[in-house]
C-alpha cells in the first residue's frame, strides 16, 4: 500500500482519477487495521475520497469463495457506491472443470491424502459447489481437491485455476506460451499467477460502474 502512496506523491498534477487497492480481508482485523486506516488517511491528504467493501467472487459469477477488501479512492470528491455494482449469479463449478484430467494431477502425497476431511492447518477440503480461495500452490496443506471416485482425488489444473478467476482459455494459453513449464510436471508459474490474481468479473463490474457514472 505504501508503494501506491509513493507513486502518487511523485506524479504531481498527473494523479489518477481512481485508485483501486485490493487485499485480503484480514487488513480489517484488529492487528492490521491501524495500517489500513493510515493508508486511507494518506490518500485523503492526496485529495482522495475513500470507499471500501469486502467483495466475494461468488457474487460475480465465479464459483470460488474468495473474499477480498476492495478500496476505491476517487479524486472527484465523490464516494464509490459498491452497492450499485452489477452482481451475477454464481455459475456451476462443472462449467470450469476439465472432464478428462491427466494422472499427473492426482493426489499422491500421503500428507495430503491423510488430511482429507480434517480441520485445522493440516487439512484438505473436497471441492463441491465452489472452490475455496485459490493460492499459489495446490499441492500443500491446507489444500483443496476434487473427488474422482474410487478413493482417488486430484488437484485443480492450472487452466482450471485461471478459469476460476474469470480468465478465458485464450488468456491462459497466451500466458502459457510465454511461460512454458519445460520438463516440470506442472507449471508453477501459471499457478502462481492465478493465486496472485484478482477476479476479472469484479474488476469488470467496477469499471462498468465507473464508465456509467463519469462524475464519481
Amino acid at each position: 500500500m505504501w508503494e501506491t502512496i509513493h507513486i502518487i506523491q511523485n506524479m504531481g498534477e498527473w494523479k489518477p482519477k481512481f485508485v483501486i487497492w485490493e487485499n485480503v480481508k484480514n487488513v480489517l482485523n484488529s492487528y492490521n487495521k491501524k495500517n489500513f486506516e493510515k493508508y486511507l488517511f494518506e490518500m485523503e491528504k492526496l485529495g482522495y475520497t475513500n470507499s471500501y467493501k469486502i467483495l466475494d467472487a461468488r457474487d460475480f459469477g465465479i464459483p470460488q469463495a474468495r473474499e477480498r477488501v476492495f478500496t476505491i479512492s476517487c479524486l472527484s470528491g465523490e464516494c464509490f457506491d459498491f452497492d450499485k455494482l452489477r452482481h451475477t449469479e454464481m455459475k456451476p463449478l462443472a462449467d470450469f472443470l476439465h472432464e478428462d484430467v491427466l494422472d499427473q494431477y492426482l493426489v499422491t502425497q500421503p500428507s495430503i491424502l491423510n488430511a482429507i476431511g480434517k480441520k485445522g492447518v493440516k487439512r484438505a477440503t473436497v471441492i463441491k459447489n465452489y472452490a475455496y480461495t485459490i493460492t499459489e500452490r495446490q499441492d500443500r496443506c491446507p489444500a483443496q481437491v476434487i473427488d474422482c471416485g474410487n478413493g482417488k482425488y486430484r488437484f485443480l489444473t492450472e487452466l482450471e485455476c485461471w478459469r476460476l478467476f474469470g480468465y478465458s482459455d485464450e488468456d491462459y494459453y497466451a500466458a502459457e506460451k510465454v511461460n512454458p513449464k519445460g520438463n516440470a510436471i506442472v507449471n508453477r508459474t501459471l499457478y502462481k499467477q492465478a493465486g496472485n490474481s484478482i477476479v476479472v468479473p469484479i474488476f469488470e463490474a467496477i469499471f462498468e460502474h465507473m464508465i456509467q457514472n463519469k462524475n464519481i
